[in-house]
């Protein structure tokens, strides 16, 4: 068909003998009709004949034949937009990636692009494609740029392994830059993308957005979006990255990236805007999109229960569809471990999430946690839908794949465990189980909600649906069950609450709770939900023999009740001075009063005598602490609250406890996994305002003023291990166990809170002599956790894990990986950061260094004071009999002499020069040292403290 289309301002401008020249075209299409922008390589003052044929690409069969011709007024006239409509192709989606070829013929010229019909908008806060919902289940982070070799991940056929990889773990839309090879893959291959300018707007500044706007919007126009126009499978568009939100500044980027959303819709409307990716809140583009990384830097999982609220995701007067397009974190390295980049906030989140656990049990602990955050992030997000309508879709920001520099195939690359997470998370039709009771006693009943989210790929009902659900231990089943479902239209949720009888019988151990959906006979979804279950044998043969004393002046007497339900010999008491001498006292959960009050000196007396106390939660406000033999700041923020920046480095409550001396009496039978989250005591359903109370702390307190003669930290938790759960306070002959672990109200819930009760109750009434330090046999390798045995945690000893890069085989010469060191010893490969920029160089630990004092950034970074290059840090250790000396191996890792000094018991034993890049083993007579002895560094902080070896041997020379 022949059509003659004329210039609306150009009818009567006389026609010139010679044809325009085309520079580029650029074709924008929707579900029904494409605009193709013609521009010109000169100024135009001539006429303009089109052709324009468009052919499926598979079948070859010719969607349209159209020809235009185009009369120009002006010179400056560059750009001619035909728009041809009325058509009827087959449209593109994740499903049926259908393509068309377009050909345009401009005189001799001839333009090929090859394009997709489709059309993706918003309506209500949901996204739709094709006029039927959808919901994006994203990845963040893939090639390119990434450190794969340019060559192999430039091609085409690695493209198409990663995107059917991502495929198959029902992924349907992923963030690239722009690479039209990537993009024609995806185009091919049915997945969608969200791209466009990642950092600050070109020619802008940190303080301001650009000054010409015309310039930037053909900045957008040409360079930054106009190379994604003709691909289908991008459906939303970045106008910028984390951009300045707040002041002056952010209201500058916000009006600029407003104005410059509105102009470019009249370009192209048929993808949606985010204006400033994670921080803008929709403000200034269609989407509102937030970057939160609960469970990593700041936070638990559990904060995305706050997405329930949907007045608190939107703008006023306005209903948008909500993405989280970066979440989740936990950079994991090549071997599976944290990627502990130095002076960034890596570092201390690692330590919050898997703590001080031996170095051959970091990556599979790493590796769980990243998939369990994901597990959350993404299930939640979908089975909440049903509460907040509005929330659309979540693109996890993490390094799913162990393997990028040197790789020869995407083969190579080698998934983790959280890829194969996304492909449970992210079926279409999600099984997702709602369980707050992950451990629980054989004989009680596990109350669970089985949730059913149907985003089937292809839009189909769900009907005739049933569950079916058992309880395995190592592949064998020990109870199962079967109920019906109702019919779950596309998009739609349902839940159903089970109530399982946990048989008597049943031994103590690791169980999982398992679930397949079935519908018409199909088995169409399947999850998982681990679960502990502890039997008859859980408690064990032993007894607490000795009478313990328990002052509780709470409501109800809690604390009383529970111990007498749990069968131990306690007795209430009023007054500190009836106490009998080297007895046990328990000082009930809140029972702080005016009464305990007036008698805190007859505490310290008590307790200097040879008494115990163990000191369960109290309030903060009315405890009065004057009487403990050091100063401890109650935390008050909770990781629930979802305010953003975090209000501070540590929380009240938390989850992941670490235990800082494992093999302690207090954890006998325990392990750290079993420290990870409780059992909920509240009934809680997720469908009720609030918080399920599975946190193991809920009053924990910050030590990193206090001394460590006097304490011995047993349990922490939080950012850098800044928060304590659990300490035994030193004074006289007596000691106090200061615990913040929520005990009393998991009593008879769960089975470890009870056993971590009764061995706090065993370790404080059995008469024996309790050891404030560890003691050290042979020597510690410092920056291995398990060498090391809980005897430093940096915020309190100064002693911080100095980290190095590992740099990627073949790439040691490299400039953009060179080692370098700063001022205060922090070793960085080329740059600061890359945990996943350069996912292929992982930043290991390689002894300590002393850094004290030091501060916390709200995002979790250590801060160092300029004034100085010197830093101290100390530890404490109990010797055994028969060490004669003790040898520190130091390292000078930089071009120039370094100075550091040793104190043993706060005598300085001598000061030392360390020559550039050598190392120096000090050698020191400590045969005099009877039983304790600390041990002080201070000196440059570029000095790396490698070793402490004790041995029964004389020095050469005595120090």
């Amino acid at each position: 068909m022949k059509t003659r289309l004329l210039c609306a301002l150009c009818a009567f401008f006389p026609l010139s003998l010679l044809a325009a020249k085309v520079h580029k075209i650029t074709p924008i299409t929707t579900d029904k009709d494409i605009r193709i922008e013609v521009m010109l390589s000169v100024e135009a003052n001539e006429s303009l004949s089109l052709d324009a044929i468009i052919t499926h690409v598979r079948n070859k069969a010719i969607l349209c034949s159209h020809s235009g011709e185009f009369y120009f007024k002006n010179k400056v006239d560059t750009t001619v937009v035909w728009k041809i409509d009325q058509l009827t192709p087959e449209l593109w989606s994740p499903v049926n990636s259908a393509l068309y070829d377009l050909e345009v013929k401009a005189g001799t010229e001839t333009f090929h692009k090859r394009i997709g019909f489709r059309k993706f908008e918003m309506r209500d806060g949901v996204f739709y494609l094709n006029d039927k919902p959808i919901y994006l289940r994203g990845n963040a982070i893939n090639p390119p740029e990434r450190g794969i070799p340019e060559q192999l991940e430039r091609s085409k056929d690695f493209a198409r392994d990663y995107v059917r990889f991502m495929k198959s773990l029902n992924i349907n839309i992923i963030r690239i830059p722009d690479d039209q090879n990537w993009m024609d893959v995806c185009d091919e291959e049915g997945m969608m993308i969200f791209a466009g300018r990642y950092g600050r707007p070109k020619h802008a500044t940190k303080t301001a957005p650009p000054t010409d706007f015309d310039l930037s919007l053909r900045t957008y126009k040409e360079i930054d979006l106009g190379p994604f126009t003709p691909h289908p499978s991008v459906v939303i568009y970045i106008l910028s990255n984390e951009m300045p939100y707040e002041g002056k500044t952010g209201g500058l980027y916000r009006e600029f990236l407003t104005k410059m959303c509105r102009e470019l819709k009249k370009w192209d409307d048929t993808r949606l805007y985010i204006g400033n990716t994670g921080y803008g809140l929709g403000h200034s583009g269609d989407i509102y999109d937030v970057h939160r990384y609960w469970g990593w830097y700041y936070n638990t999982f559990l904060t995305y229960l706050n997405m329930r609220d949907k007045a608190m995701w939107q703008n006023p007067e306005r209903v948008q569809p909500i993405t989280f397009t970066e979440c989740v974190g936990n950079y994991t390295g090549i071997d599976g471990r944290f990627n502990l980049c130095s002076r960034t906030k890596q570092p201390g989140s690692q330590k919050c999430w898997t703590g001080h656990l031996p170095d051959d049990e970091q990556a599979g602990a790493a590796m769980s946690y990243q998939a369990f955050v994901l597990k959350n992030a993404t299930e939640l997000f979908r089975r909440l839908r049903s509460q907040n309508s509005c929330l659309a879709g979540t693109m996890p920001f993490t390094i799913i794949f162990h393997n990028w520099d040197g790789v020869k195939s995407f083969a190579e690359m080698k998934p983790k465990p959280v890829a194969w997470q996304y492909q449970i998370s992210y079926q279409p039709i999600l099984l997702s189980w709602e369980n707050w009771q992950s451990q629980i006693y054989a004989g009680s009943k596990l109350a669970v909600v089985a949730h059913v989210v149907n985003d089937d790929d292809y839009g189909n009902d769900l009907d005739e649906v049933h569950l079916q659900w058992w309880i395995e231990k190592e592949g064998e089943k020990v109870l199962a069950g079967e109920v019906d479902l109702p019919s779950i239209p596309y998009y739609g949720t349902c839940k159903r609450l089970l109530s399982i009888g946990i048989p008597q019988n049943l031994v103590s151990g690791d169980y999982m709770l398992k679930g397949e959906v079935w519908s018409k006979g199909r088995k169409v979804s399947y999850n998982e939900s681990e679960l502990f279950i502890a039997g008859k044998d859980w408690r064990g043969t032993e007894v607490i023999k000795k009478t313990i004393y328990v002052y509780d002046s709470s409501a109800g007497e809690q604390t009383l009740n529970c111990l007498q339900k749990l069968g131990y010999p306690v007795k209430a008491v009023r007054m500190v001075k009836e106490l009998p001498r080297n007895s046990t006292l328990i000082l009930a959960k809140n029972s702080w009063d005016d009464s305990l009050n007036n008698q805190s000196e007859q505490l310290k007396e008590y307790v200097s005598k040879g008494g115990r106390i163990i000191c369960l939660q109290q309030d903060a406000v009315t405890f009065n602490q004057s009487w403990l033999p050091t100063s401890v700041e109650f935390l008050k923020d909770s990781n629930n609250d979802p305010v953003y920046l975090s209000p501070s480095l540590a929380y009240a409550d938390g989850m992941n406890i670490n235990l800082e001396r494992p093999y302690h009496p207090v954890f006998n039978g325990l392990t750290p996994k079993q420290f990870r989250l409780w059992s909920d005591y509240t009934s809680y359903d997720e469908s009720k305002k609030g918080f399920p109370a599975i946190y193991p702390v809920d009053k924990g307190y910050d030590l990193r003023e206090s001394g460590m003669e006097n304490v011995a930290v047993l349990a922490n938790y939080s950012r850098a291990l800044a928060a304590t759960a659990l300490s035994e306070m030193f004074m006289g002959k007596g000691s106090i166990l200061l615990s913040g672990f929520d005990l009393i109200n998991h009593c008879g819930v769960d089975p470890v809170a009870d056993k971590l009760l009764f061995n706090m109750l065993r370790y404080m009434s059995v008469d024996k002599q309790h050891e404030p330090y560890v003691e050290v046999t042979d020597s510690i390798i410092w920056g291995d956790y398990a060498s090391e045995r809980g005897i430093v945690n940096a915020p309190c000893n100064g002693l911080m894990v100095n980290t190095v890069p590992i740099i990627p085989k073949g790439q040691e010469h490299d400039p953009r990986y060179e080692v370098k060191i700063d001022e205060y010893g922090y070793q960085y490969a080329g740059a600061y950061g890359g945990w996943n920029s350069k996912p292929g160089v992982q930043y290991v630990p390689y002894g300590r260094r002393p850094m004290a004092p030091f501060t916390f950034s709200k995002g979790g970074s250590p801060l160092i004071s300029k004034s100085s290059t010197s830093g101290e840090g100390y530890f404490y250790m109990t010797l055994p009999g028969k060490k004669k000396t003790m040898i520190t191996i130091l390292e000078n890792p930089v071009d120039e002499p370094l100075n550091i000094s040793i104190t043993v018991n706060d005598k300085t034993i001598g000061n030392y020069v360390l020559r550039p890049k050598q190392q120096l083993s000090v050698e020191t007579d400590i045969s005099h040292i009877k039983n304790t002895m600390k041990v002080s560094l201070k000196g440059d902080r570029r000095v790396i403290l490698l070793k402490t070896i004790l041995s029964t041997r004389r020095p050469d020379h005595a120090e």
